[in-house]
Protein backbone atom coordinates (compact mmCIF):
# COMPACT_ATOMS: atom_id res chain seq x y z
CA UNK A 1 0.00 0.00 0.00
CA UNK A 2 1.34 3.44 -0.91
CA UNK A 3 0.23 6.52 1.00
CA UNK A 4 1.02 10.21 1.16
CA UNK A 5 2.26 11.26 4.59
CA UNK A 6 4.03 14.26 6.05
CA UNK A 7 7.74 13.98 6.77
CA UNK A 8 8.77 14.18 10.39
CA UNK A 9 11.82 13.78 12.61
CA UNK A 10 10.13 13.82 15.99
CA UNK A 11 8.22 11.32 18.12
CA UNK A 12 4.78 10.10 17.10
CA UNK A 13 1.49 10.26 18.98
CA UNK A 14 1.26 8.62 22.37
CA UNK A 15 -1.14 5.69 22.06
CA UNK A 16 -2.06 2.09 21.59
CA UNK A 17 -0.52 1.82 18.14
CA UNK A 18 2.94 1.71 19.72
CA UNK A 19 1.96 -1.50 21.51
CA UNK A 20 1.89 -3.54 18.29
CA UNK A 21 2.41 -7.18 19.19
CA UNK A 22 2.15 -10.13 16.79
CA UNK A 23 -0.07 -10.59 13.76
CA UNK A 24 -2.24 -13.71 13.66
CA UNK A 25 -2.58 -15.54 10.34
CA UNK A 26 -5.09 -18.35 10.47
CA UNK A 27 -4.08 -20.36 13.55
CA UNK A 28 -0.37 -19.46 13.45
CA UNK A 29 1.47 -16.60 15.13
CA UNK A 30 3.74 -14.86 12.64
CA UNK A 31 6.05 -11.93 13.12
CA UNK A 32 6.32 -9.10 10.62
CA UNK A 33 9.30 -8.81 8.29
CA UNK A 34 11.09 -5.52 7.63
CA UNK A 35 13.79 -4.81 5.03
CA UNK A 36 16.11 -1.79 5.39
CA UNK A 37 18.09 -0.62 2.34
CA UNK A 38 20.93 1.95 2.48
CA UNK A 39 24.51 2.14 1.19
CA UNK A 40 25.73 3.56 4.54
CA UNK A 41 26.87 0.31 6.15
CA UNK A 42 27.48 1.48 9.74
CA UNK A 43 24.25 3.47 9.82
CA UNK A 44 22.22 0.47 8.62
CA UNK A 45 23.93 -2.01 10.92
CA UNK A 46 23.23 0.35 13.83
CA UNK A 47 19.53 0.45 12.97
CA UNK A 48 19.37 -3.34 12.74
CA UNK A 49 21.13 -3.76 16.07
CA UNK A 50 18.78 -1.29 17.74
CA UNK A 51 15.71 -3.08 16.37
CA UNK A 52 16.96 -6.51 17.42
CA UNK A 53 15.23 -6.30 20.80
CA UNK A 54 11.88 -6.33 18.96
CA UNK A 55 12.60 -9.53 17.01
CA UNK A 56 9.59 -11.24 18.61
CA UNK A 57 7.42 -8.55 16.98
CA UNK A 58 9.21 -8.01 13.65
CA UNK A 59 12.43 -9.33 12.13
CA UNK A 60 14.79 -6.98 10.32
CA UNK A 61 16.95 -7.68 7.24
CA UNK A 62 19.40 -5.18 5.71
CA UNK A 63 20.81 -4.63 2.22
CA UNK A 64 23.47 -2.18 1.02
CA UNK A 65 22.25 -1.81 -2.58
CA UNK A 66 19.08 -2.01 -4.63
CA UNK A 67 20.31 -5.08 -6.55
CA UNK A 68 20.96 -6.91 -3.28
CA UNK A 69 17.53 -5.85 -2.02
CA UNK A 70 15.78 -7.19 -5.13
CA UNK A 71 17.45 -10.58 -4.64
CA UNK A 72 16.22 -10.72 -1.03
CA UNK A 73 12.71 -9.59 -2.04
CA UNK A 74 12.50 -12.45 -4.54
CA UNK A 75 13.30 -14.95 -1.78
CA UNK A 76 11.31 -13.40 1.08
CA UNK A 77 7.93 -11.81 1.69
CA UNK A 78 8.38 -8.43 3.41
CA UNK A 79 5.62 -6.48 5.12
CA UNK A 80 7.55 -3.20 5.10
CA UNK A 81 10.55 -1.96 3.09
CA UNK A 82 12.40 1.21 4.09
CA UNK A 83 14.98 2.46 1.57
CA UNK A 84 17.29 5.42 1.18
CA UNK A 85 16.66 7.41 -2.00
CA UNK A 86 20.20 8.40 -2.99
CA UNK A 87 22.46 5.39 -3.52
CA UNK A 88 25.15 4.53 -6.13
CA UNK A 89 23.95 3.02 -9.41
CA UNK A 90 20.26 2.40 -8.59
CA UNK A 91 18.27 4.65 -6.26
CA UNK A 92 15.50 3.98 -3.78
CA UNK A 93 13.03 5.29 -6.35
CA UNK A 94 14.25 2.60 -8.78
CA UNK A 95 13.48 0.05 -6.07
CA UNK A 96 10.04 1.59 -5.61
CA UNK A 97 9.31 1.26 -9.33
CA UNK A 98 10.44 -2.38 -9.27
CA UNK A 99 8.07 -3.08 -6.38
CA UNK A 100 5.15 -1.48 -8.21
CA UNK A 101 5.82 -3.56 -11.31
CA UNK A 102 6.15 -6.76 -9.28
CA UNK A 103 2.83 -6.01 -7.52
CA UNK A 104 4.39 -5.90 -4.08
CA UNK A 105 1.57 -5.51 -1.55
CA UNK A 106 3.49 -4.42 1.53
CA UNK A 107 4.48 -0.94 2.66
CA UNK A 108 7.31 1.23 1.35
CA UNK A 109 8.91 4.19 3.12
CA UNK A 110 11.66 6.33 1.57
CA UNK A 111 14.54 7.84 3.56
CA UNK A 112 16.51 10.88 2.44
CA UNK A 113 18.94 13.45 3.79
CA UNK A 114 18.11 15.66 0.81
CA UNK A 115 14.54 16.78 1.40
CA UNK A 116 14.64 19.36 -1.38
CA UNK A 117 11.47 20.54 -3.14
CA UNK A 118 12.73 18.83 -6.30
CA UNK A 119 13.08 15.43 -4.58
CA UNK A 120 9.73 15.71 -2.85
CA UNK A 121 8.03 16.77 -6.09
CA UNK A 122 9.50 13.76 -7.89
CA UNK A 123 8.25 11.46 -5.16
CA UNK A 124 4.80 13.03 -5.38
CA UNK A 125 4.64 12.42 -9.13
CA UNK A 126 5.47 8.74 -8.59
CA UNK A 127 2.30 8.18 -6.61
CA UNK A 128 3.14 9.46 -3.15
CA UNK A 129 5.32 7.85 -0.53
CA UNK A 130 5.91 8.09 3.16
CA UNK A 131 9.12 10.09 3.62
CA UNK A 132 11.59 9.94 6.51
CA UNK A 133 14.06 12.82 6.67
CA UNK A 134 17.59 12.13 7.90
CA UNK A 135 18.97 12.54 10.48
CA UNK A 136 16.28 11.18 12.75
CA UNK A 137 15.96 10.03 16.35
CA UNK A 138 16.15 6.23 16.64
CA UNK A 139 13.31 6.14 19.16
CA UNK A 140 11.11 7.98 16.66
CA UNK A 141 12.20 5.63 13.85
CA UNK A 142 11.30 2.58 15.91
CA UNK A 143 7.92 4.10 16.75
CA UNK A 144 7.36 4.89 13.05
CA UNK A 145 7.61 1.17 12.25
CA UNK A 146 5.12 0.38 15.02
CA UNK A 147 2.87 3.16 13.68
CA UNK A 148 2.86 1.67 10.20
CA UNK A 149 1.96 -1.83 11.27
CA UNK A 150 -0.74 -0.66 13.67
CA UNK A 151 -2.34 1.61 11.06
CA UNK A 152 -2.32 -1.14 8.44
CA UNK A 153 -3.04 -4.27 10.46
CA UNK A 154 -4.51 -3.34 13.83
CA UNK A 155 -3.16 -4.46 17.19
CA UNK A 156 -3.07 -8.25 17.51
CA UNK A 157 -1.20 -10.88 19.47
CA UNK A 158 -1.34 -13.56 22.12
CA UNK A 159 -2.77 -12.93 25.57
CA UNK A 160 0.43 -14.19 27.17
CA UNK A 161 2.59 -11.95 24.96
CA UNK A 162 1.22 -8.81 26.57
CA UNK A 163 -0.30 -8.05 29.95
CA UNK A 164 -4.01 -7.92 29.09
CA UNK A 165 -4.75 -5.74 32.10
CA UNK A 166 -2.13 -3.21 30.97
CA UNK A 167 -3.64 -3.17 27.48
CA UNK A 168 -7.11 -2.42 28.84
CA UNK A 169 -5.72 0.23 31.18
CA UNK A 170 -4.11 1.99 28.21
CA UNK A 171 -7.42 1.99 26.37
CA UNK A 172 -9.06 3.50 29.43
CA UNK A 173 -6.33 6.10 30.04
CA UNK A 174 -6.32 7.21 26.42
CA UNK A 175 -10.14 7.22 26.23
CA UNK A 176 -10.21 5.05 23.12
CA UNK A 177 -13.35 3.87 21.33
CA UNK A 178 -12.68 0.39 19.94
CA UNK A 179 -13.39 -3.32 20.37
CA UNK A 180 -11.11 -5.91 21.95
CA UNK A 181 -11.71 -9.48 20.76
CA UNK A 182 -10.35 -12.20 23.07
CA UNK A 183 -10.07 -15.88 22.15
CA UNK A 184 -9.42 -18.11 25.13
CA UNK A 185 -10.96 -19.52 28.27
CA UNK A 186 -13.06 -21.92 26.22
CA UNK A 187 -14.51 -19.49 23.69
CA UNK A 188 -14.49 -16.03 22.13
CA UNK A 189 -15.51 -12.80 23.78
CA UNK A 190 -15.67 -9.06 23.11
CA UNK A 191 -15.08 -5.93 25.19
CA UNK A 192 -16.50 -2.82 23.51
CA UNK A 193 -15.01 0.49 24.65
CA UNK A 194 -16.47 3.98 24.19
CA UNK A 195 -14.15 6.81 25.22
CA UNK A 196 -12.20 4.49 27.47
CA UNK A 197 -15.16 2.88 29.27
CA UNK A 198 -16.48 -0.64 28.67
CA UNK A 199 -20.06 -0.31 27.45
CA UNK A 200 -20.65 -3.87 26.23
CA UNK A 201 -19.20 -7.28 27.06
CA UNK A 202 -20.02 -10.75 25.84
CA UNK A 203 -18.53 -14.23 26.03
CA UNK A 204 -20.62 -16.87 24.31
CA UNK A 205 -24.00 -16.71 26.01
CA UNK A 206 -22.61 -14.71 28.95
CA UNK A 207 -23.20 -10.96 28.72
CA UNK A 208 -22.56 -7.84 30.76
CA UNK A 209 -20.49 -7.69 33.94
CA UNK A 210 -20.05 -11.51 34.31
CA UNK A 211 -18.53 -11.58 30.82
CA UNK A 212 -16.02 -8.90 31.84
CA UNK A 213 -14.87 -10.91 34.85
CA UNK A 214 -14.60 -14.07 32.79
CA UNK A 215 -12.50 -12.39 30.08
CA UNK A 216 -10.19 -10.74 32.61
CA UNK A 217 -9.37 -14.22 33.96
CA UNK A 218 -8.20 -15.52 30.58
CA UNK A 219 -4.52 -16.44 30.92
CA UNK A 220 -3.78 -17.97 27.52
CA UNK A 221 -5.30 -17.18 24.15
CA UNK A 222 -5.34 -14.51 21.48
CA UNK A 223 -6.54 -10.95 21.28
CA UNK A 224 -7.11 -8.38 18.58
CA UNK A 225 -8.01 -4.71 18.76
CA UNK A 226 -10.15 -3.25 16.01
CA UNK A 227 -12.67 -0.58 15.17
CA UNK A 228 -15.63 -0.13 17.47
CA UNK A 229 -18.70 -2.21 16.65
CA UNK A 230 -21.49 0.25 16.03
CA UNK A 231 -24.32 -2.27 16.38
CA UNK A 232 -23.75 -3.29 20.01
CA UNK A 233 -26.17 -2.24 22.76
CA UNK A 234 -24.93 -1.07 26.14
CA UNK A 235 -25.02 -3.73 28.85
CA UNK A 236 -22.38 -2.28 31.21
CA UNK A 237 -23.02 0.69 33.51
CA UNK A 238 -20.13 0.28 35.94
CA UNK A 239 -16.95 2.32 35.42
CA UNK A 240 -13.84 0.64 34.06
CA UNK A 241 -11.93 1.15 37.31
CA UNK A 242 -14.75 -0.35 39.38
CA UNK A 243 -14.80 -3.41 37.11
CA UNK A 244 -11.03 -3.75 37.22
CA UNK A 245 -10.86 -3.45 41.01
CA UNK A 246 -13.58 -6.06 41.48
CA UNK A 247 -11.85 -8.40 39.00
CA UNK A 248 -8.57 -7.99 40.89
CA UNK A 249 -10.33 -8.66 44.19
CA UNK A 250 -11.85 -11.86 42.82
CA UNK A 251 -8.52 -12.99 41.43
CA UNK A 252 -6.86 -12.29 44.76
CA UNK A 253 -9.46 -14.41 46.54
CA UNK A 254 -8.98 -17.23 44.03
CA UNK A 255 -5.20 -17.07 44.50
CA UNK A 256 -5.60 -17.30 48.29
CA UNK A 257 -7.75 -20.40 47.92
CA UNK A 258 -5.28 -22.01 45.53
CA UNK A 259 -2.42 -21.26 47.92
CA UNK A 260 -4.23 -23.14 50.72
CA UNK A 261 -3.94 -20.22 53.07
CA UNK A 262 -0.27 -19.57 52.45
CA UNK A 263 -0.26 -15.78 52.47
CA UNK A 264 3.43 -15.20 53.08
CA UNK A 265 4.70 -12.29 51.02
CA UNK A 266 8.00 -12.21 49.23
CA UNK A 267 10.48 -10.18 51.26
CA UNK A 268 12.77 -7.94 49.24
CA UNK A 269 16.26 -7.60 50.75
CA UNK A 270 17.27 -4.37 52.43
CA UNK A 271 19.52 -1.75 50.87
CA UNK A 272 22.75 -3.27 52.16
CA UNK A 273 22.04 -6.40 50.11
CA UNK A 274 21.57 -4.50 46.84
CA UNK A 275 24.11 -4.11 44.03
CA UNK A 276 24.10 -0.32 43.61
CA UNK A 277 26.36 -0.52 40.56
CA UNK A 278 23.80 -2.67 38.78
CA UNK A 279 21.02 -0.32 39.85
CA UNK A 280 22.90 2.55 38.20
CA UNK A 281 23.21 0.42 35.08
CA UNK A 282 19.44 -0.14 35.19
CA UNK A 283 18.93 3.64 35.36
CA UNK A 284 21.14 4.07 32.27
CA UNK A 285 19.14 1.42 30.40
CA UNK A 286 15.95 3.24 31.38
CA UNK A 287 17.35 6.56 30.07
CA UNK A 288 18.29 4.93 26.75
CA UNK A 289 14.85 3.32 26.34
CA UNK A 290 12.81 6.37 27.31
CA UNK A 291 14.97 9.12 25.77
CA UNK A 292 13.59 12.64 26.04
CA UNK A 293 10.38 11.30 27.56
CA UNK A 294 12.14 10.63 30.89
CA UNK A 295 12.40 13.77 33.04
CA UNK A 296 13.54 12.28 36.37
CA UNK A 297 13.88 8.88 38.03
CA UNK A 298 14.76 7.54 41.49
CA UNK A 299 14.87 4.22 43.31
CA UNK A 300 14.18 4.95 46.97
CA UNK A 301 13.38 3.12 50.19
CA UNK A 302 9.74 2.62 51.18
CA UNK A 303 10.56 3.15 54.84
CA UNK A 304 12.17 6.60 54.57
CA UNK A 305 11.72 7.81 50.98
CA UNK A 306 15.49 8.29 50.63
CA UNK A 307 16.92 7.84 47.12
CA UNK A 308 19.39 4.98 46.60
CA UNK A 309 20.18 5.79 42.96
CA UNK A 310 18.64 8.18 40.48
CA UNK A 311 18.92 10.71 37.68
CA UNK A 312 17.75 14.33 37.99
CA UNK A 313 16.94 13.27 41.55
CA UNK A 314 14.39 15.25 43.54
CA UNK A 315 14.34 14.40 47.28
CA UNK A 316 10.98 16.15 47.80
CA UNK A 317 9.43 14.17 44.95
CA UNK A 318 10.76 10.90 46.40
CA UNK A 319 9.28 11.71 49.80
CA UNK A 320 5.95 12.72 48.24
CA UNK A 321 5.65 9.61 46.03
CA UNK A 322 6.60 7.44 48.99
CA UNK A 323 3.83 8.97 51.13
CA UNK A 324 1.29 8.55 48.30
CA UNK A 325 2.25 4.89 47.82
CA UNK A 326 2.11 4.07 51.51
CA UNK A 327 -1.21 5.89 51.86
CA UNK A 328 -2.68 3.93 48.93
CA UNK A 329 -1.42 0.62 50.37
CA UNK A 330 -3.02 1.37 53.74
CA UNK A 331 -6.25 2.73 52.23
CA UNK A 332 -6.78 -0.25 49.92
CA UNK A 333 -6.04 -2.69 52.71
CA UNK A 334 -8.40 -0.88 55.08
CA UNK A 335 -11.19 -0.88 52.51
CA UNK A 336 -10.84 -4.59 51.83
CA UNK A 337 -9.63 -4.07 48.25
CA UNK A 338 -6.77 -6.02 46.62
CA UNK A 339 -3.35 -4.52 47.22
CA UNK A 340 -1.34 -2.50 44.72
CA UNK A 341 0.10 -4.37 41.76
CA UNK A 342 3.64 -3.83 40.50
CA UNK A 343 3.03 -0.22 39.39
CA UNK A 344 0.52 2.64 39.32
CA UNK A 345 0.19 5.81 37.22
CA UNK A 346 -0.68 9.39 38.17
CA UNK A 347 -1.81 11.50 35.21
CA UNK A 348 -0.63 15.09 35.82
CA UNK A 349 -1.24 18.41 34.07
CA UNK A 350 0.83 19.67 31.11
CA UNK A 351 1.16 16.16 29.62
CA UNK A 352 3.25 14.98 32.57
CA UNK A 353 2.83 11.60 34.23
CA UNK A 354 4.22 9.91 37.35
CA UNK A 355 4.79 6.16 37.30
CA UNK A 356 5.72 4.32 40.48
CA UNK A 357 6.90 0.71 40.59
CA UNK A 358 5.94 -0.84 43.92
CA UNK A 359 8.84 -3.12 44.88
CA UNK A 360 8.19 -3.92 48.51
CA UNK A 361 10.99 -2.38 50.61
CA UNK A 362 11.78 -0.12 47.64
CA UNK A 363 9.94 1.96 45.07
CA UNK A 364 11.02 3.17 41.64
CA UNK A 365 9.45 6.50 40.77
CA UNK A 366 9.76 8.39 37.51
CA UNK A 367 8.46 11.63 36.03
CA UNK A 368 7.57 11.26 32.34
CA UNK A 369 6.57 13.62 29.53
CA UNK A 370 3.85 11.53 27.87
CA UNK A 371 3.97 13.64 24.70
CA UNK A 372 7.48 12.30 24.05
CA UNK A 373 7.05 8.63 24.86
CA UNK A 374 4.85 5.77 23.70
CA UNK A 375 2.79 4.53 26.64
CA UNK A 376 2.40 1.04 25.19
CA UNK A 377 6.14 0.51 24.79
CA UNK A 378 6.74 1.94 28.24
CA UNK A 379 4.28 -0.40 29.97
CA UNK A 380 4.98 -3.55 28.01
CA UNK A 381 8.67 -3.31 27.10
CA UNK A 382 10.52 -0.70 29.20
CA UNK A 383 8.93 -1.43 32.60
CA UNK A 384 9.36 -5.25 32.39
CA UNK A 385 13.05 -4.62 31.55
CA UNK A 386 13.35 -2.28 34.52
CA UNK A 387 11.80 -4.85 36.85
CA UNK A 388 14.18 -7.49 35.51
CA UNK A 389 17.18 -5.20 36.08
CA UNK A 390 16.00 -4.48 39.64
CA UNK A 391 15.64 -8.17 40.46
CA UNK A 392 19.09 -8.79 38.94
CA UNK A 393 20.52 -6.19 41.32
CA UNK A 394 18.93 -8.03 44.24
CA UNK A 395 20.32 -11.39 43.16
CA UNK A 396 23.80 -9.90 42.94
Amino acid sequence: MYRVAAASVHGGDNGLKSSLAIKLRRNDIMTKKVLLVDDEKFFLEGLKEGLEEFRDIFTTDICFSVDEAIKKIKRNSYDLIISDIRMPRKSGLDLFMYLKKSRYRGGFIAMTAYGTPEILQKVKKMGGLDIILKPFNFSWFKDRIFDFFTEEEGLTGTVNSIDLTSLLQMINLERKSLTVRIEGGGGTGYLDFRKGEIVHAEFGEIEGVPAVYHLLRVKKGRFSVGRERAEVTRNIKESFMALLMEAMKRKDEEDKISDFGNEEKKVIPKEENMNVKKLNQAIEIQKDNMGEGLLATDIYGSADGQSVVGWNSNPQACALMNRITNYMVDALDGAGFPGLNRYYILDLADKKMVIVLNLGDFQWGMLVDRSKIQLGLLLNIAIPKMLGAFEDALKS
